[in-house]
């Protein structure tokens, strides 16, 4: 019998224990449509989040920045959003807060749904945590072999680069798929979008074509 831990988070987070992999996919299939709340899936444990309009907003200023930094440099960006990634025999499913393929890009253009099992995964996966999750999604990312992680959280309204070395991410100051993007850089231009001071788009080209 599943067991439920609720949290007073500002984004609406359910954890629930003893989940079965059947219960979990009729779950997807449920909501295959609509985009929240968003399932992860991790040998039985379930956590089911509902986001946040500042959630969302952080999302809007991160994608924004992948898709200008790639069209500046040439490059094709597939960016996948919070598509279900599974792995059954894993017994693990996520859906981020926002996927893309960069140098995998052309490996996946024609795939009408991408399997972990056989596709590569996304180069980069960015997650939005306003509040500590109750579930650990690191060790999830990494069994997937996704190479960098943008982590933002609130409690200190900074964005962390992560990036995969052996089985385990560690902290980089600079972005390893999309360079020249740095921590630092990703931080002050959430932070400029969410307290709405001046134009953050042209103050970010203007950062970006300087570093050309």
């Amino acid at each position: 019998m599943a067991t439920i831990q609720k949290t007073s988070a500002p984004d609406q987070r359910i954890v629930l224990y003893d989940v079965s992999w059947e219960t979990y996919e009729s779950l997807l299939a449920n909501y295959k449509d609509k985009s929240s709340p968003r399932f992860t899936y991790d040998r039985g444990v379930l956590e089911i989040v509902s986001p946040t309009t500042r959630h969302e907003r952080i999302i809007y200023v991160l994608t924004t920045i992948v898709t200008m930094t790639a069209l500046e440099q040439g490059n094709v960006v597939d960016g996948v959003g919070s598509m279900t990634f599974k792995h059954p025999e894993r017994q693990q499913g996520f859906e981020p807060d926002a996927s893309f393929y960069i140098q995998h890009a052309a490996q996946v253009a024609d795939s009408s749904q991408i399997e972990l099992a056989v596709d590569p995964p996304p180069d980069l996966v960015v997650e939005i945590d306003i509040a500590n999750s109750s579930l650990n999604k690191l060790p999830i990312f990494a069994a997937a072999r996704i190479p960098e992680v943008w982590r933002y959280e609130a409690a200190t309204g900074k964005v962390m680069i992560l990036r995969l070395h052996g089985e385990k991410y560690e902290r980089s100051a600079e972005s390893g798929v999309l360079p020249p993007l740095t921590a630092d850089a990703l931080s002050r231009f959430v932070t400029e979008r969410v307290r709405e001071s001046g134009n953050w788009v042209a103050e970010f080209q203007a950062w970006l074509r300087s570093r050309q």
